[in-house]
């Protein structure tokens, strides 16, 4: 049950007000099988950043996958510092993965971009695959938008910057928090700049982008798949010339359980807007910007000169602790917690009581300053506006009616005065 209850899944959901689309994928036995049966520890001497990498970008590939269908698939390839990444992702859920020895140093030498992303669409009654080829550029990617860097230039740009959602990550005081030396290494070693610049360039949409894999070396190292100086463990891998075929299956199987148990998650979320509108590629915007910078930080070195911590690092160690990604992921970039329990719940994945997922997302959302429009941050004139109605909440975005009672108002009162979260709020929408 467990082993199904964990499996990998692709989905797609609407949110309930039809405005935006969240793709999420779980990839985490493809990974391990793809580490498995390429003996990739060995061969890339046990990069465990390069193999986080993989991780991601298998995930990138199955998450363009699901917008095809039967079996149309998306081919990508991908040039990294150590390899070339090729994986083959089908839409009904198959996916393939290899590496070239084509790294970022020969392309440097030839002249050509680095980190090129390639990728082929093979579709019905198509003869000719729609391909694509982009590279990102972390310096574009963190520049500030035009307007910004002086307050005269902004004053006089303001409407346009208003009207449009930047392609530029960067938010005030993002160099302050989070060194460059961590964004060199998200952008390294993690596919979630690479495939934002790929939908933006690429698909024309103003998507939300977050990837993330981990593998745990330490408990690598505890199965015995790697030295204590932190190399492969060849012993771990080598094929027993004695053995017959049923005890190399039972060897495989135990290989595979103890990879699995090493990588805790590998998970990636779109949101991508249904409606043109400027709102709402705004709002998506925004909570791409927060979010890539909280999870550039988790790749910030201890005492690399990183003034906050992510606020991410509790979600993904909850993650870790329960295999719960789905519910908490879509959690954290929907804001309906009720919704991500049901998209949980029909993929028959593990999931949480959504109080208690609230309980730890809500936190992460207020410190990415993703906008909250609950009641006790509401103006008065909100909640004037709320008795008149006859204390009936309407959320547009999730849909739900619910009124209050009369010790619920006093429970928001109470939490108003205190600024803190009562135990039950509702939310309102703009």
């Amino acid at each position: 049950m467990h082993a199904f209850r964990t499996r990998d899944i692709t989905l797609r959901v609407p949110s309930k007000d039809k405005l935006l689309r969240f793709s999420f994928c779980s990839a985490r036995h493809l990974l391990a099988e793809t580490i498995r049966r390429h003996d990739l520890l060995r061969s890339t001497r046990a990069h465990v950043g390069f193999l986080q990498l993989l991780g991601t970008q298998i995930t990138f590939a199955n998450l363009l996958a699901s917008a095809l269908e039967g079996e149309e698939r998306v081919e990508a390839r991908f040039t990294a510092e150590e390899a070339t990444i090729l994986t083959e992702a089908l839409a009904l859920g198959e996916c393939r993965c290899y590496l070239r020895p084509e790294y970022n140093a020969q392309l440097a030498e030839c002249g050509l971009p680095t980190f090129p992303l390639r990728v082929n669409r093979i579709l019905y009654r198509q003869e000719k695959p729609f391909s694509s080829v982009v590279h990102a550029d972390l310096a574009e990617l963190l520049q500030p938008p035009c307007g910004v860097a002086s307050n005269s230039a902004a004053a006089a740009t303001g409407a346009n910057e208003a009207s449009d959602a930047p392609f530029s990550l960067y938010l005030p005081g993002t160099e302050r928090r989070v060194p460059l030396e961590a964004w060199k290494s998200f952008f390294s070693y993690n596919s979630s700049l690479h495939a934002y610049n790929y939908l933006r360039r690429s698909d024309g949409s103003v998507p939300a982008v977050w990837l993330q894999s981990r593998v745990d070396a330490a408990r690598l190292m505890d199965h015995g798949f790697l030295n204590a100086d932190g190399t492969a463990a060849a012993a771990a891998w080598k094929r027993g010339e004695a053995c017959s075929d049923e005890d190399e299956e039972k060897k495989a199987q135990d290989i595979r359980r103890a990879l699995l148990h090493a990588i805790p998650f590998s998970f990636g979320v779109v949101v991508t807007p249904l409606a043109a509108g400027v709102a709402v590629d705004q709002r998506v915007n925004q909570l791409n910007r927060v979010v890539m910078e909280s999870a550039a930080l988790l790749s910030a070195s201890p005492g690399g000169g990183a003034t906050v911590t992510s606020a991410l690092q509790p979600l993904l160690d909850r993650c870790a602790e329960k295999h719960t990604a789905c519910q908490h992921i879509l959690s954290l970039v929907s804001g309906d917690h009720d919704g991500a329990y049901q998209a949980a719940v029909a993929a028959r994945q593990y999931n949480d009581d959504p109080a208690q997922v609230a309980a730890v997302v809500d936190p992460i959302r207020r410190a990415l300053g993703v906008q909250d429009f609950s009641l006790v941050s509401a103006p008065p004139r909100a909640l004037e506006s709320l008795k008149g109605s006859g204390n009936t909440v309407h959320c547009s975005f999730c849909g739900r009616r619910y009124k209050l009672a009369g010790a619920e108002w006093q429970e928001l009162e109470m939490a108003r005065s205190a600024s803190t979260p009562p135990q039950r709020s509702q939310s309102l929408t703009e």
